[in-house]
This record gives structure tokens, sequence and C-alpha cells, in this order.
């Protein structure tokens, strides 16, 4: 009875530590990373994971080469030419654009991470001459995810199901992961140059600038004519680009706002609008938008995207002390369809929000800069690319990194520990920046998936779930059993990370196919494939938001366009699998 009772309370703590981290990720109101670093001490003050264990989890070679890889990125970024590689010199049509856009960062992600590409090419993606950001980002973000299943070391997910599969005594190789992956690349491929310039083509007369709404704080000076007049008597409800849509007084806000309100020295008032109008706001006397006031500040403006892995991302902008850490005042924010309110100083940023920034002298010489935000205007700004010697060796370098993962010469994460490792001894990449970029974050969140699969498998849901798959399945068709394989892993990939879902999903994976008596390899792979199978929502992958704001998509596109890619990927996927190996 006492054993008995034992399992019950321990099912109990366990069902409770993972239903709060589901619940935490799932509000939104706690990060990612906080949610995955409450979930770790969780476990280990609970004993269901012992202290050595956590800490040894933390230092698998899957981990360690995830790691490795974001160094590598930084560096091949620093390589010139991006934009003139991805699009030419001469102006192409819109499927010749795409095709060749979308071909070349498929391959690149095939070798490097997603969101080291996707941040590198949305740059010169924007600034494309001819062709509207619209139409490319969302594909972009699409196709780096699909090119990243071309290897097992393409994405986060991958990486850490070949290093759990391994531990079950599978060992994948790259041969495994190439032909599904090839097909699965070429139908997203064809998915999108087919079916992005349909869902994604503007309506006739609509420009980028139309749907451009951002959200712009400007004070209340004092000695103001505004002052002391309501806001009809002072005009504010007939301006041309902008919405007067709250009042922020000390620690209120007034909104909705009537054209009786007074206005008062000190107030704040928030605009909505279209940016692009903003020289309406500066001609209204005694008003002035934060860094205005600084020389020459509307002749350097950027237009800004925080990147997924940024020190911004869950502060606001007087926590970051945004101004002094980047020499740059932040004029406007928006965040996709986002109603956003009070202070500006006082929104909790997020990945992917857009920012129009009026910089100082010292902007693009900041260091920090890349790491923390992806400049759209401008290509490199606070970066010195490499120069041609030393790019041609770093190429070279990684191409024979490339040709020892592939042939495995020797293990993939010493391989990808020693590419980092050179990236910085060579200068390619300074020891500041490796400490500036090296990606805490990420680690958290993989080390508490590797732990979540652990409990999950040990309170015996895995288990259950893969007797209730087998029963459901046992007599239909084999390429059923992976497809509801590949489903519940694209089902967890929304509600937890990419690299989360894989681990939870695996052992249901390897359970089901033992009871089946069918090949586990198959449904290894069906489970990295599902795991990276987030095209539906902005907010089911990191490269989306990226691409969410300056892209000015809404729900329905992701919807839209990604229904047509994700029954592409899994038709690709689940065939090639079933062909494969039943």
């Amino acid at each position: 009875m006492a054993g008995i009772g034992g399992q019950l309370s321990a099912s109990i703590i366990d069902f409770a530590l993972i239903t709060m981290l589901a619940l935490a990720l799932l509000s939104g109101r706690v990060g990612t990373t906080r949610a995955f670093a409450g979930f770790i001490i969780g476990i280990i003050i609970t004993g269901r994971v012992s202290f050595n264990d956590a800490v040894t989890a933390i230092t698998s070679p899957a981990i360690i080469a995830v790691t490795s890889l974001v160094i590598v990125a930084v560096a091949l970024t620093k390589i010139p030419g991006i934009g003139q590689a991805l699009f030419g010199r001469a102006r192409l049509g819109m499927h010749a654009s795409l095709i060749r856009f979308l071909g070349l960062t498929g391959l690149v992600s095939a070798f490097t991470p997603n969101t080291a590409v996707v941040g590198a090419f949305m740059g010169p993606a924007s600034r494309h001459p001819s062709l509207p950001a619209h139409a490319l980002l969302l594909p972009l973000s699409y196709m780096a995810l699909a090119g990243g299943m071309l290897t097992p070391f393409g994405t986060s997910a991958s990486l850490m199901v070949v290093g759990e599969a391994a531990r079950h005594g599978l060992n994948l190789n790259v041969l495994d992961f190439a032909l599904p992956g090839a097909m699965v690349a070429l139908a997203v491929f064809a998915a999108l140059v087919l079916a992005a310039p349909m869902i994604l083509k503007r309506p006739e007369g609509a420009s980028d600038a139309d749907k451009a709404v951002y959200y712009v704080e400007a004070r209340v000076n004092p000695g103001s004519r505004l002052i002391g007049r309501n806001v009809g008597e002072n005009q504010l409800r007939h301006l041309q680009g902008f919405f007067l849509a709250e009042i922020v007084r000390q620690e209120r806000i007034i909104s909705p706002v009537s054209p009786s309100q007074s206005i008062e020295e000190g107030d704040r008032l928030i605009f909505v609008g279209d940016f692009a109008h903003v020289g309406e706001l500066h001609a209204i006397n005694g008003l002035s938008i934060d860094g205005s006031s600084q020389p020459n500040a509307l002749g350097a403006m950027f237009h800004a995207v925080i990147a997924h892995n940024s020190i911004l991302v869950g502060r606001t902008l007087k926590e970051a002390d945004f101004r002094a850490r980047f020499d740059a005042s932040v004029l406007a924010v928006r965040r996709g369809e986002e109603s956003l309110s009070g202070k500006l100083g006082e929104i909790r940023l997020k990945t992917g929000d857009s920012l129009i920034l009026a910089a100082g002298p010292d902007f693009r010489s900041r260091e920090n800069l890349r790491t923390n935000l992806h400049i759209l205007d401008v290509e490199d700004p606070g970066q010195v690319p490499l120069n041609g010697r030393n790019s041609a060796l770093l190429c070279g370098a990684f191409a024979i990194f490339i040709i020892v993962a592939i042939l495995q010469l020797i293990p993939f994460a010493l391989a990808a520990f020693l590419m980092a490792a050179l990236c910085i001894l060579s200068g390619w990449i300074s020891p500041r920046e490796t400490k500036r970029i090296f990606p805490f974050e990420l680690v958290i969140i993989l080390w508490g998936a590797v732990l979540l699969s652990q409990v999950i498998q040990q309170s015996g849901a895995s288990a259950v779930l893969a007797d209730f798959i087998a029963h459901q399945v046992g007599g239909l068709p084999h390429w059923a059993a992976l497809a509801a394989i590949f489903m519940l892993a694209w089902f967890m990939t929304e509600l937890f990370s990419n690299a989360s879902a894989a681990l939870i999903t695996l052992p249901v994976a390897l359970g089901t196919a033992l009871q089946l008596s069918l090949p586990a390899e198959a449904f290894v792979l069906a489970t990295a494939f599902g795991a990276s199978a987030s095209f539906l929502l902005p907010f089911g992958y990191q490269t989306h938001l990226m691409v969410l704001t300056p892209g000015e998509y809404r729900l329905s596109h992701f919807l839209r366009l990604g229904s047509v890619v994700l029954i592409a990927y899994a038709i690709a996927a689940i065939a090639t699998l079933s062909i494969l190996h039943f």
C-alpha cells in the first residue's frame, strides 16, 4: 500500500508540474524561459529528477551542438553580399524572385539555425526594390523551417530527437533525413511559389504604408498652447494620419478620449496611425515626440525588429535603459494587430515588435546592436563585415564542417563545437560577441525540454498514450500510425517549443512502434518532422514572430498560407517515410 501511495503521490506531482508549465506557456504572461526555469527548479526540489541527472541533461551532446551552431551562424552572417546573393542584380518578377530567394533559404537552413537565417535574410527582403516585404517574409519563415529538415542538425528539434533516440539505441544519420527532408522541402517550396503570390497579394490600391499602424507617444510641453483647452478646441480629433487613442495623466489612463477632454501640462498623448505622417504631430506647437529634441534625430531614423534572443524581450524600454544602451530613442512601437496601451516606456516588449528609432551618432557603432535588433533599412548596422580573405577562410572551414558532419567522421556535437571554437580563435567572431550572443535562454528551454520528456516518461503517461494510439490504429494501414505520431508532435509544438514537442512525443512514438512491431526509425523521424510543422499560428515559432509585424501579417495570412504549406509538408513527410520504411 505504501508503494502504491508513493506512486500516486509522484504521479500527482508530475501532473501538477506539467500542468503548471503548460498553463504558464499558454497564458503568455510568463516568458518561455522563465516557465521552463520554474519547471526545472520544481522537478529538482520535488526530487522527481535528481540534481546529478539534471546537471547531466544540460551537458547533453544535442544542447552543445545547438549552442555551437548559434555561434557559427553569427560568424556566417558577417560574410558580405547577402542581399545580392538572395536576389541578384537584375530585377526579377515575383515568381522568379521567390524561386531564387526560397531556394537559397532552404539550402542555408539545412546547416544553419533557422532563426539566424531569418534574422540575416529579413533585412535584404525588406529592402527589395520592387517586391513588398509582405510578399517575402512569411514565405521566408516557412521555407527556413522546412529547409531545416534536410539534415538532422537543421533544427534544434531534430538535433534533440537524434540525441535522445541514440540513448535508446537508435542511431539516425544524414541519409535518414536526406530523402524525406528533400521531399518536404520541395513540397513546401512548390506550395509557396504557387500559393504565396495569390494569398499574400495586396488588394488593389493597398500598400505597406496603408497597413503600417504604429503606437506613438507625444508629451505636452510646459507652456504649450494646448494646455487648458480641450481636445476638440486643439483640433486633435481631425488629424489626417493619426487618431488620439489615450491620454496618460500621471498614473491614470483616459480612454476613450472625448472631444471635451481637457489637456493638462505633462499629459502624454497616445496616438495610433501611419508613421509616414509623423510630421503632422511634429507640426503641433507645444507637443513633442520622444527623441525629436535630439539634433538631426529625424534625419537618422531606423526601422528595427526585436530579435528572438534580445535582452529587450520581457522588459520595458525604461528597464532596459534603451536610450543609453543603443544611443537611440524609440519614437513608435507596433505589434502586429495587437492594441497597445499606456506609456511607451512601460510597454513590455516582445519578440518581433517593430520599433521606429531616432538614432544618435554612436548608434551604428554599438556592438550589441545586431544581437538585439534586426535593422531593416540598412545592411549590417553596428557590424564590420569580414574582409575577402577571412570570408573565404570561413566559407572553406564551414564547407569542411558540413562534409565532416555528413560523413559522420566524428560526432556531430564535437564537429559543431570545434567549428565554433575555430570561429572564435580565428577572430571571425570576438570573445565579447560570443558572450553577448550565447543563447542562455535557449539552453534553459532545451534543458527543460529534456527534463520534461523524462518526467512524462517516468510518470507512465507516454506508455498510456502509446497504448491508446496502437489500439486505435492497429487495424489500419501502417501510414495511419505514422500520421498519428506526426499529428501528436504537431499539436504539441503549438503548445510548447518544437524541441519540447519532439521530446514529449518521442517516448510515445517508440512505444507505439514497439506495440505495432513496426520500424522505430520511421516513428522517430515522424516525431522530428511533426515537431517542426508549426505553420498555422504566428505564436507557434520564433521566426514567425520575427516576421509578423514587419511583414504586416494578420492571423488570416498564417491560417490561409500556413494550411496550404502544412498539408503539402505533412503529405510529403508521411508518404515518403511510409514508402521508405514499410
